[in-house]
Parts: C-alpha cells; sequence; structure tokens
C-alpha cells in the first residue's frame, strides 16, 4: 500500500452519513492516493462501516472517548508524515491536496490555508466567520511566519506524537498548542493557494451558544494553572475579554476590505457573539478544565449537509 503524503482526520459525532458533504468533499481532492482519510465515529454502525470501506475512508472507533482524545488516537494510528485536524464544517476546495502537499516537502512544522467563509446570507454567519477565522480570511498573503488557526492546519506528525500521554489534553482547544508550537520557534507557513469554505451557523440562537461552549474551553484552558482566586475573579474582566475578540474581527474586516464584502450590521452581530464567547470564558475559568472538557465537542459539531452545501455554492 503507498504511503499517503497526508493523514486528514475528520469527525463524524454525529454519524458517518451526517459528514458525508465534509467526506465527499476531501474523496474528491487529486492527486488521488495523496491523502487517507480517517472518520471519528463514537459507535460505528455496520452501515457506516460498509459505507467507508466503500469510500475507501478508515474508520476510527471513538468509544467512550472524548473529541480531543480520539483526535489523538487518530493521529498515532495515522500513516502519513503530515496529520490534518479537519473540521466537520469545513471543507476543502479543489485543489487544496495539490497545493498543500508540495509544501510538507519543505519540511514545515505547520501549514495553514486560507478561508472563505461558506454561509455569507447572514449577518450572524458573516459575524461568526469573521470572528473565528478573521485572520486567515481570503484574501490573505501568504509566506512564513504567520499565526495559524487550531484547526484545519497541517502538522507534522512526529511533532505531536512528541508529546506522549499529554496530546490528547493539548488537543482539548488546539489553538493553545498551536501557540505553544510557534513560541518554541516552530516553523510555520500559509498557503494560500489551498483555500477552503468554513459554514458557520446562520440564526444567532445557535451562534450565541456556540461562542459560549467556545468561550467555555479557552477560559478553562487559559487559567488551569492559575491560582483559584485568580481563575474566580477572571469573569471581572469580560468587558476587556468581549472588546479584544471584537476589536479584532473589526481589523481583519478592514484588512481583506472590499475584497470580502460583508453585510450591513455584522459588527453588532460580532459585538454578541463576543460578549458570548467573553462570558464563556469567564465560567470556564472557574468551572476547570474537568467539568468543561465532556462539553467541548458540541462547539465543533455542526456538520454541513449537501443540500445545505448545494444551496449555499447555488
Amino acid at each position: 500500500m503507498t504511503t499517503p503524503e497526508l493523514s486528514i482526520i475528520v469527525p463524524a459525532l454525529l454519524g458517518y452519513e451526517r459528514t458525508r458533504a465534509a467526506i465527499d468533499a476531501w474523496r474528491a481532492q487529486r492527486p488521488e492516493g495523496a491523502i487517507e482519510i480517517l472518520v471519528l465515529c463514537p459507535d460505528p454502525a455496520r452501515a457506516d462501516l460498509d459505507a467507508a470501506a466503500r469510500d475507501g475512508c478508515r474508520i476510527v472507533p471513538m468509544g467512550n472517548l472524548l473529541l480531543h482524545e480520539a483526535r489523538a488516537t487518530a493521529i498515532a494510528s495515522a500513516r502519513a508524515t503530515y496529520v490534518m485536524l479537519a473540521e466537520d464544517h469545513c471543507l476543502p476546495d479543489p485543489g487544496w491536496v495539490a497545493a498543500m502537499v508540495p509544501r510538507t516537502g519543505e519540511g514545515w512544522d505547520a501549514i495553514g490555508p486560507a478561508i472563505a467563509p461558506g454561509h455569507t446570507r447572514t449577518r450572524w454567519a458573516q459575524a461568526a466567520f469573521v470572528l473565528g477565522y478573521g485572520e486567515w480570511m481570503v484574501p490573505v498573503p501568504g509566506g512564513p511566519g504567520h499565526v495559524l488557526p487550531g484547526h484545519n492546519v497541517v502538522l507534522r506528525r512526529d511533532l505531536l506524537m512528541a508529546s506522549g500521554d499529554a496530546l490528547g489534553s493539548e488537543l482539548l482547544i488546539s489553538a493553545f498548542l498551536m501557540r505553544r508550537l510557534r513560541a518554541s520557534g516552530r516553523r510555520f507557513f500559509l498557503e494560500p493557494a489551498a483555500t477552503m469554505r468554513h459554514f458557520d451557523p446562520q440564526g444567532p440562537a445557535r451562534a450565541l451558544a456556540i461562542f459560549a461552549e467556545v468561550g467555555l474551553g479557552f477560559g478553562a484552558v487559559r487559567t488551569q494553572h492559575w491560582p483559584l482566586v485568580a481563575r474566580l475573579v477572571y469573569p471581572a474582566a469580560l468587558p476587556l475579554i468581549a472588546g479584544r475578540h471584537w476589536g479584532r474581527a473589526i481589523t481583519q474586516a478592514r484588512r481583506a476590505g472590499a475584497a470580502a464584502p460583508l453585510r450591513r450590521g455584522w459588527t453588532l452581530a460580532a459585538a454578541c457573539l463576543a460578549v458570548a464567547w467573553a462570558a464563556g470564558e469567564g465560567a470556564g475559568a472557574i468551572l476547570g478544565v474537568g467539568r468543561v472538557a465532556p462539553r467541548v465537542w458540541r462547539c465543533e459539531t455542526k456538520p454541513v449537509s449537501v443540500d445545505a452545501l448545494e444551496r449555499a455554492t447555488s
């Protein structure tokens, strides 16, 4: 069996077929054989195993593992030198693999893509996208030294495996793993020709709930080594935290300019989401990693249906 260039790890926490749009987007990549697709399923049924076999994918049963723990297990079983922690709602455009593979031959420790919004019809979807992925929003200049997101990034497998038993914990909020790697001098590269589409909630209720859950994880991990008193007073910084998130989104929207047209009112929606994120951080700091870890998967689980994908691209 030919060794793949990349191992793509796709979570399918709601079932294999619910993640069909993402799986098909990866299967359509060329050149054939350049990637292997590992699909994380909590309790795969026979139909899931059969579908994966037909699709040429490999299911990694999660059992009772949490998402970050299952990702660590999949990384350990991956066959490629580089792995990619995909999201069920971030789909590669044609040519993604063809653009990424040459970069892996250059020895970078981490390689990130340029990302565009998948849903653009509502201000809430646009606000969620800019708040979460504005730093990598198309158009973005490529090159070395960039800050990279926690997910949808190609990483050297041996670099991750060096974390040993701590890898699962580091993947709980992988943005902090990326910060640690960058601070340690690892070589990052952003490849603008490798583009992806990130699909966000289109309504306020779902978007607010997701950003509150995101905040829980960030707050718990950010403060996990702080003294108890510092964690308890952390929520008092809510206005500062929200302002920082919102300000970053505004900065990135200005950078993209007319190339990324945004709907009127998106800034207000972004402000509301930033407050939800900050409130979640405050709660996460108080609750701690142990209580927050079983909940983080909720903010990551929002698979794009095939019908929704067709509507978004029509």
